[in-house]
């Protein structure tokens, strides 16, 4: 059934939940994820915008696509979790690029993808860090950064990735198209053998 669905739509549905899914466990979770002085914050959403690059099943997505639907994405945790429009859709974005960059460079395994993860995770965090830090938003000196929101965090979207790793992957890889241009078309008879059009036929008769 799901081999008639495109993997484009699949990401983009996965994507929506999970920027769902990230007010929901923050919301259940939230004596847990920001009991003072800690604040650990879902990023869900941020790793199923990267997934298909982690994973190797970027090339079943168009580009465009890809960057649309994480600015798409970022818009939605800018408008439902930050109140302002701008920090996420960039940062995004931008996670999206340093992903593609980085993967060029490494196979597609689990611990490559955690590679990719986490240096784009950490990158996102900083980014975040330094937008919030610039409109004043912020009051966090940079150790406390780093030790109260950048590990708890960190952890957080550790259990968070492995836990949807594997069935992300299986859904792109249930979505895949075959690659039609490799199969052999040749006509071929019963018998196994070459068939030859009629002209060829006729200049063997004679």
């Amino acid at each position: 059934m799901l081999k008639y669905i495109s993997t484009t739509w699949v990401h983009f549905i996965l994507v929506i939940i999970a920027v769902m899914l990230d007010g929901g466990i923050s919301l259940y979770l939230a004596p847990l994820l920001f009991k003072q002085p800690m604040s650990a914050s879902p990023m869900l959403s941020l790793i199923l915008v990267i997934m298909p690059v982690m994973t190797g099943h970027a090339q079943q997505i168009k580009r465009k696509w890809l960057y649309t639907i994480a600015f798409f994405a970022g818009m939605l945790v800018d408008i439902f979790y930050t109140g302002i429009v701008g920090p996420a859709i960039i940062g995004f974005l931008l996670m999206l690029k340093l992903a593609e960059f980085i993967q060029r460079y490494l196979s597609y395994s689990f611990s490559s993808s955690l590679a990719v993860w986490f240096v784009t995770l950490t990158a996102y965090m900083a980014y975040d860090y330094a937008a919030f830090g610039i409109i004043n938003l912020v009051n966090l000196n940079i150790p406390n950064f780093i030790m109260f929101h950048l590990f708890p965090t960190i952890i957080i979207n550790l259990v968070l990735l492995i836990i949807v790793y594997e069935l992300v992957i299986y859904l792109y890889n249930a979505t895949k198209k075959p690659d039609i241009s490799s199969y052999d078309v040749t006509p071929r008879d019963l018998n196994g053998r070459l068939v030859l059009d009629s002209r060829s036929q006729r200049n063997m008769s004679k």
